[in-house]
């Protein structure tokens, strides 16, 4: 269970989180909805340690977590809607970095890890790729790969659909709903209320504040 306990944020003097008091049950899908500026993007970023709340508290199963501890690295992934992949680096070079790097997994380990996840994902055959070589969709499935190295308990996505073609739509809820089947707790933020409700156990909406 992954909860967020009076979480408060504020930028350049203006409120954008208030109190905000959120549970996700482990396995589960969350969607967040809202309109632009309500903060989802902004929660995001809080949950997986890219930036620190002005206040409150994170659980994970019972326990205080400090989604920016260094020595937790992993645990929240997280698939950025500009996919964030290394432009110079092999499919398989991106998906294998942090793994190598963070986690310190011998070279051998991570690539085979590697190819097994992009083999799920179906891209056995691009791991030697190039990101520019690429579609949209496959980007995102190996930045979906990317934070599945990881291994991490919780996985974020900001924005899945906003850079795809409607006709990869299914298949990124699939892809999502395919997950979920291995119990992978997964918080997906988006401006599109139908493909939530496509793939969410629970939609939490966001309002802007007033002030």
């Amino acid at each position: 269970m992954f909860q967020l306990v009076n979480i408060n944020q504020s930028f350049k003097g203006r409120r954008i989180l208030t109190d905000l008091n959120l549970t996700v049950e482990s396995g589960q899908i969350l969607a967040i909805v809202g309109p632009s500026g309500a903060g989802k993007s902004t929660l995001l970023r809080l949950m997986s340690g890219l930036d620190q709340p002005d206040s409150g508290q994170f659980i994970i199963d019972g326990e205080a977590y400090e989604p920016s501890a260094a020595e937790k690295e992993g645990r929240i992934g997280v698939v950025f809607q500009d996919f964030r992949l290394f432009p110079h680096l092999s499919v398989l070079e991106n998906v294998t970095l942090a793994p190598k790097m963070v986690k310190k997994m011998a070279k051998a380990t991570a690539q085979t890890a590697g190819q097994q996840l992009l083999t799920q994902l179906g891209l056995a055959n691009q791991s030697s790729a190039y990101p520019f070589q690429l579609s949209g969709g496959q980007r995102q499935r190996v930045a979906i790969a990317r934070a599945l190295a990881m291994q991490p308990e919780i996985l974020c996505y900001d924005e899945p659909t906003s850079a795809l073609d409607p006709s990869l739509v299914e298949s990124v809820a699939q892809l999502i709903l395919d997950l979920k089947k291995r119990e992978m707790t997964q918080i997906v933020v988006t401006h599109d209320i139908q493909f939530a409700h496509k793939i969410a156990d629970q939609i939490f909406e966001l309002q802007p504040n007033e002030v």
